[in-house]
């Protein structure tokens, strides 16, 4: 049970990050917009696009 619990909480970290790196990777991109506004519009989007439920089907 321990095993479950530390793997769920494994890929819950994973997907953090992966949501941390896509937000400044595209904040470091040249464009128009303030990069800690596109970098805060960029990782909520990934964020909560992760944890729909319905993506995981």
């Amino acid at each position: 049970m321990a095993d479950v619990i530390l793997l769920v909480l494994l890929a819950g970290v994973l997907y953090f990050l992966l949501c941390l790196l896509i937000a400044f990777v595209r904040a470091l991109l040249p464009g128009k917009q303030c990069r800690r506004s596109r970098f805060k519009d960029t990782f909520w989007t990934f964020f909560l696009e992760i944890l729909n439920p319905l993506n995981w089907l």
